[in-house]
């Protein structure tokens, strides 16, 4: 039995019951530990993107049923309806674009709300509303420095934001020896270098870095030798890239390998020599973690949140994400096992991930955060 004080929580995310995405990765987690933690009655979770069922013990009301035009209206009716006969003492909220709904419900009923600030969709582009709602929040989880820096940006007193960096499914991702099977399946040759990707090709992130990787190939391959590039994920950007790489004269280099299920995700992490993603508006980057947890030495870009899932250089390389021969410079020096010898042991790397993002060391953080909001109440 929970104690009878403990604050009652609702919890409103874009999905959770489905794997895949470091926003739904991330719900799943939070809302796990908000579940085990005393002081704190989790009661209902309000999901777009999911159907009505349970989560765990939990209802889970959702507008996944509904057409895709109808989800937003249909989950803001549900959170509504629930919090108003409800009333819990605090919400919880995933992503900023529930901020408005959660501002209103405050100004209503005094419902306090948390938010999540995940990175790019920090922007002085919100509506007034949405901005008006971030800088209102009771409490906002940056989930990297740099997202906390956008978010002083636009003005939201340092006071209200947190830091929580994501964590990721530690159990899924251990160091091993290559699949002779995945090789064969994309026609890896002996001898070849292997540089992999991981993440949504979507054309609204460009900022991902593939195109610049892409551009370095021939630089790195004339110091190394045959290399090919995996790039792991599918979205709308998939033809502009191959039509890139073909301009470039380096498609026979690429492989798009489209959607790989969370199951398989480990077995192509080991096929690598280097993971890559010089990306300039990732607010933490999951990949990495998973990339680092399978023994894989990782290049970043060094001006995103990518800086704290390295530790600021210390589990990886981080480079100018935008210099194209700093990118091909950093992938050959990986790719020759040059750098600090972490970096290329793998249960170091192992157990050095863990120990900083894993899931112990998340719900850590989450216990200390609600410790100062519960200790704020009244």
């Amino acid at each position: 039995m929970r104690n009878a004080s403990a604050i009652k929580m609702h919890f409103w995310t874009p999905e959770i019951t489905r794997f895949g995405g470091g926003i739904g990765l991330l719900s799943r987690e939070l809302a796990d530990v908000l579940r085990a933690s005393e002081g704190v009655a989790l009661t209902r979770l309000i999901a777009r993107a999911d159907s009505n069922g349970q989560y765990g013990d939990l209802p889970l009301s959702g507008a996944g049923a509904w057409p895709e035009s109808w989800r937003t209206p249909v989950f803001a009716m549900l959170a509504a309806v629930h919090a108003l006969r409800a009333r819990p003492g605090v919400v919880v909220a995933t992503h900023l674009h529930f901020g408005p709904l959660a501002f209103w419900l405050r100004r209503l009923q005094g419902t306090r709300y948390i938010l999540l600030a995940h990175g790019v969709e920090i922007s002085p582009a919100l509506s007034p509303l949405r901005l008006r709602a971030l800088r209102q929040a009771d409490m906002i989880l940056a989930v990297s420095r740099w997202a906390e820096s956008r978010l002083l940006e636009l003005g939201v007193d340092q006071r209200r934001i947190s830091l929580l960096p994501n964590t990721f499914r530690e159990e899924l991702f251990s160091p091993g020896p290559p699949e002779p099977e995945l090789r064969a399946h994309y026609g890896i040759q002996p001898g070849e270098r292997i540089i992999l990707t991981v993440g949504r090709l979507a054309a609204s992130e460009h900022y991902k870095g593939h195109d610049r990787v892409i551009a370095a190939l021939p630089q790195i391959q004339q110091r190394v030798g045959p290399v090919r590039y995996l790039i792991v994920g599918d979205g709308d950007d998939a033809n502009r890239i191959a039509a890139f790489a073909e301009r470039l004269g380096t498609r026979h280099r690429i492989v798009l390998c489209g959607h790989v299920p969370d199951s398989e995700l480990a077995a192509h992490y080991r096929l690598a020599d280097v993971f890559a993603m010089p990306s300039t508006g990732e607010g933490f980057g999951i990949a990495f973690l998973e990339a680092l947890a399978c023994g894989i030495p990782v290049l970043a870009g060094s001006s995103d949140g990518a800086r704290d899932a390295l530790a600021d250089g210390e589990l990886g390389l981080l480079v100018d994400p935008l210099d194209i021969a700093a990118i091909g410079a950093g992938l050959v020096q990986l790719l020759q096992r040059q750098g600090p010898p972490q970096w290329f042991d793998p249960e170091s790397l192992r157990q050095t991930v863990i120990q900083r993002f894993g899931r112990r060391a998340f719900a850590r953080r989450v216990g200390t955060i609600l410790s100062g909001l519960l200790h704020s109440q009244g």
